[in-house]
């Protein structure tokens, strides 16, 4: 039977606090994937910090329920906006995981200054149950739901994320690579999928020469100094990130030998530092393996591992 999806608005709906009293509550967003009903609500009356929470009813009866923890944060049904492109990737009841039965997306925004966004995921089949919980951080970067195999529609969603461990590292924020980072829903949860983010090709030294050429000549640099109290550019470590997280170590490593500023002292002491920074990284074990697993490279003086 087809599911029926049901949205609506309204503009105040009465719901009772801990100690039984209404209070005012606007919006109300509700849909319908018979027998679950998920209901978002805002309290903007809330003194004590929880002005929104989400609900999700089976047959009637409340099977899920959270709060927020501070004023300013927001739930959605899916996507936070509706012409997003993803909207239609993740209406509730779409198989989202790929197993076979039906989901629901929550969009859990914290409300800050570019951070951040939470995806909660919920199986609602025969049997209700919480699948995880995708912490996008600063979600302003563009999460995304994505066909891992563009041939396929029966493959379930990937999750594009970015890896935020390098934020404020020896920049400003708006200057901080994030490199991507892609999830899949793999043994009961939501893994690091290395065969998704790796690229087959080896990048052409012509690849890497514009960005080469900008690190070398960077104003900053030509002041000289020692690292890292020296100026050098993030497009250095950015370029560097991005290539390890598509299996490319190795071409990583080349670059950073090739496209130092000539004028600063300390390259050494910075991939001590950038391995270091790396290790934090949650999703850095399986990316290490990623490019372990490649064939060696001929000659390189710097290990993949920090």
């Amino acid at each position: 039977m087809p599911a029926i999806l049901i949205l609506t608005l309204i503009a105040a709906f009465a719901a009772p606090t801990q100690a039984g009293t209404p209070v005012e509550v606007t919006p109300h967003q509700e849909e319908t994937l018979a027998p679950y009903v998920a209901r978002i609500y805002f309290d903007a009356k809330a003194q004590d910090g929880s002005d929104a929470y989400f609900e999700i009813l089976k047959n009637d009866k409340r099977v899920y329920l959270q709060k927020a923890t501070r004023k300013g944060e927001k739930f959605f049904i899916g996507s936070m906006y509706k012409d997003d492109p993803d909207a239609s990737l993740v209406k509730m009841g779409m198989d989202i995981t790929g197993n076979g039965q039906p989901d629901l997306v929550i969009s859990e925004w914290l409300g800050g200054a570019n951070c951040c966004l939470i995806f909660h995921i919920f199986e609602i089949g025969p049997n209700f149950k919480k699948l995880g919980t995708i912490d996008a951080q600063f979600g302003d970067s563009g999460p995304h739901f994505i066909h891992p195999d563009k041939d396929s529609k029966n493959t379930g969603l990937a999750i594009q994320i970015h890896d935020w461990t390098f934020a404020n590292w020896n920049t400003d924020f708006a200057d901080s690579p994030a490199p991507k980072v892609i999830l899949q829903f793999s043994g009961g949860a939501y893994r690091i999928a290395p065969d998704l983010m790796r690229t087959s090709d080896d990048p052409a030294a012509s690849d890497l020469a514009t960005p080469g050429s900008a690190v070398r000549s960077f104003p900053g640099s030509a002041k000289g100094g020692g690292w890292p109290k020296a100026d050098v550019s993030p497009q250095l470590w950015e370029t560097m990130l991005d290539l390890i997280y598509s299996g490319h170590a190795d071409a990583a490593w080349k670059f950073l030998d090739d496209a130092w500023p000539p004028k600063v002292q300390g390259k050494d002491k910075f991939a001590q530092d950038f391995r270091a920074q790396l290790a934090k990284s949650p999703y850095w074990p399986a990316v290490n393996a990623m490019n372990s697993a490649k064939p060696p490279a001929t000659k390189t003086d710097h290990p993949t591992s920090p």
